[in-house]
């Protein structure tokens, strides 16, 4: 397993820090993830260079799996639940939302992707496959309601200093300490990707692309250059908030 079985790229987003990007992006308020990953525990899987000889994993950084491993948001809720006794005022936010004030588009080249394969289009909440080792660049356009959903560190590590970094004395179902915490996503209901290739799509690529319309009743569309035949751009727009990034911390990095 590898980064890029759930990631095509890890970006740094101005105000965000690196955040680990979602080929597949999952609906906010869907029972298996999306924004019930912030403040939960899921896996931590090792990187290492081509594993099993596909994705171009980054070398010795781990990666999140975009999964729930246990209750989902168990940190938070924890947190929430022990507010008085962490000295949380009331009137404080535990998981606070910002608007991505001017950063509306992100450039992603060649040398910053995950997959070298073949890979579902970037982002794209449908099935469609691409060829990653004939990408240019890519660029995302995010939309004006973007946001980073959070939850302050310092209360992360307070939940960890009441326990005496003794993480059985939160769950005994899973080693909070050898998988990691999601801290920080990034939810949008409206964005853009424009994949560049070095070469011209090929005719099947350009048939697969143009029946995605039909299939997303029209919530996704698809535009080619046309003078070049080397751009294509896919827009998500259904009125539903995705989350399409993530970001996580160590619980030996709450410190």
């Amino acid at each position: 397993m590898s980064s890029s079985d759930y990631y095509w790229s890890r970006q740094l987003v101005q105000g965000a820090g690196k955040m680990w990007f979602l080929k597949i992006p999952q609906e906010a308020e869907g029972n298996s993830g999306g924004a019930s990953l912030l403040g939960s525990v899921v896996r931590e899987k090792s990187g290492q260079l081509f594993p099993g000889g596909s994705g171009l994993n980054i070398i010795g950084k781990d990666f999140p799996v975009p999964q729930h491993v246990t209750t989902p948001q168990l940190l938070l809720n924890r947190i929430l639940a022990n507010r008085q006794a962490l000295k949380i005022p009331e009137t404080e936010n535990i998981v606070e939302e910002i608007a991505l004030a001017g950063v509306d588009k992100l450039v992603i080249e060649k040398s910053d992707r995950l997959e070298a394969d073949i890979g579902n289009f970037p982002s794209l909440p449908v099935h469609l496959e691409i060829d990653y080792g004939r990408m240019e660049r890519i660029t995302l356009q995010l939309g004006s309601n973007t946001r980073k959903r959070y939850i302050l560190r310092g209360y992360l590590k307070r939940l960890k200093d009441s326990v005496g970094n003794d993480d059985s004395l939160i769950t005994t179902d899973v080693s909070i300490d050898k998988e990691t915490i999601i801290d920080e996503i990034l939810l949008t209901d409206r964005y853009s990707v424009t994949f560049e290739s070095v070469e011209r799509f090929s005719p099947k690529f350009k048939a697969n692309a143009m029946q995605i319309p039909a299939l997303s009743a029209g919530t996704v569309s698809v535009d080619f250059e046309q003078a070049s035949k080397k751009q294509v751009t896919i827009t998500v727009d259904n009125g539903k908030d995705y989350l399409i990034a993530l970001k996580d911390v160590d619980w030996d990095d709450l410190s």
